[in-house]
This record gives structure tokens, sequence and C-alpha cells, in this order.
């Protein structure tokens, strides 16, 4: 599987016109930023997009609670997304607003949510009349919605996870408030041991496999994901 880290934007390919031919697919829509946090105390907050290209793309964005395959038409959420569509001028730029709405979430963790932005380019001017495969490229971060009565900081939460060695991995326990994202995990001169990287929510725990035999007692240095999106370091004794 190989590792996919939390803060890559996982981006795939949607069929815009299904003709033959000649294909043309090229992203120029940039989201300034790997994940969102959005804190309870805020009326909203905004979402820098970038259009690295000289042409204009036209842009859909919308959030959903877990669906990767979720349209604007099936997600269901409380937030209100704005615009939802928009026309970004090339070598420019476009905020997008999300306001929370509707029932209150949970006051004692976080909640996850992801932000979809589909980036559908134009038709180039050579091959318009044309018959042509033309794709759309859909970027997909995360988005962290926090409550304002969290007593510990999303930083100090790494003092709240723990790792247990089991069986052909290691269980992730997670006692803090906050999503935790355990990206790898190295001991002495093994590198990178997990799998896959895990994500861990709020006072829970995740299995995560190894690629070779893990002890108790021992120490080991986990590699994570820290508030801001940055990879950080702590070594912890598996229990």
């Amino acid at each position: 599987m190989g590792l996919v880290l939390e803060e890559i934007m996982i981006k795939q390919l949607f069929i815009v016109g299904l003709l033959l031919a000649s294909v043309s697919a090229q992203a120029n829509i940039v989201i300034n930023g790997t994940r969102v946090i959005y804190p309870e105390k805020n009326k909203d907050v905004v979402v820098q997009l970038i259009n690295n290209g000289s042409d204009s793309s036209l842009v859909q964005a919308w959030i959903d609670d877990g669906d990767i395959n979720s349209t604007p038409e099936t997600a269901n959420v409380p937030f209100l997304l704005s615009p939802p569509v928009v026309k970004v001028s090339g070598d420019s730029g476009q905020q997008l607003r999300i306001t929370k709405v509707g029932a209150p979430l949970a006051a004692d963790r976080e909640s996850i949510f992801f932000l979809n932005v589909l980036d559908i380019p134009p038709t180039p001017e050579n091959l318009q009349g044309t018959n042509t495969l033309q794709l759309a490229i859909k970027s997909r971060i995360k988005m962290f919605y926090r409550p304002s009565g969290l007593k510990a900081t999303a930083n100090s939460s790494i003092d709240s996870i723990e790792l247990q060695a089991v069986a052909k991995g290691f269980n992730v326990v997670n006692k803090s408030a906050y999503f935790f994202t355990l990206a790898n995990v190295d001991q002495q001169d093994k590198k990178h041991l997990l799998v896959d990287s895990v994500m861990v929510a709020p006072f829970s725990s995740v299995f995560v496999e190894s690629k070779e035999p893990v002890s108790k007692n021992t120490p080991y240095t986990m590699l994570y994901i820290d508030d801001l999106g940055a990879y950080k370091t702590k070594v912890v004794t598996s229990q």
C-alpha cells in the first residue's frame, strides 16, 4: 500500500466528458494549506485557493463527513460553504468561506470533516472542436472542528499517545480530545516500520501493522503530524 501521509492532498481523476482521441488534463487550482482548523469561537473560517495557471478554471467546492464518494448533492454537513461554484481567473486567487450552521457538534472532542475542491480546467483553444477526454482533478483535505472547552492544547496531545506492542504491530492509543496522525515508527536502525500511516480519533485506539516484529518496553521514535501539518518526532516506550 505504501505510506500515505495525512497532509498530502488526496487527488482523484473524474471524467467530465468522454470522447475519443487526445487527452487533456492540467491541475491549476491549489489549496493554500494542507488542513483546515475551525475553532468553535469563530463565526467562520476562510480557505484561500490559488490558480497557478494562466487560464481560468471553474471550481466546485463542498464539505463531506467522511464519504470519499460524496457529491455536492449527497453531502449532508452542518456547514455552509460559499461560493460553492466559482470561476477563478488565471494567476489569481479565490476565498472560500465556511460557516457553522445547524445542530451542535461534540463539545468534549474534535469532529472531522473534509473539504473537497474540484478543479475543472477549460478546454485548450487548440483542442476546441476536436475529440478530447476532458479531466477534472479533485483535491480533498481534512477539516477539524475544534470545541472551545478543550482543556489541553492540540500540540500537547502527543503526551496522551501510547504505543502498545501486540502481535504483528501496534495498538495506537489516543487518550486526548484531538485527532492524531501517526506517519511512521522507527526503532534504532529499523526505519519506517509501519505498513501504513494511521489516524486515530479522540479517546480511541487503532491497530497498525508493522513490517517487523515489535516488542514491549522498547523505545520507539514516532513520526507524527502536528497541528500545523508539520512532521515531528517523539520517543516513546512501548507498552
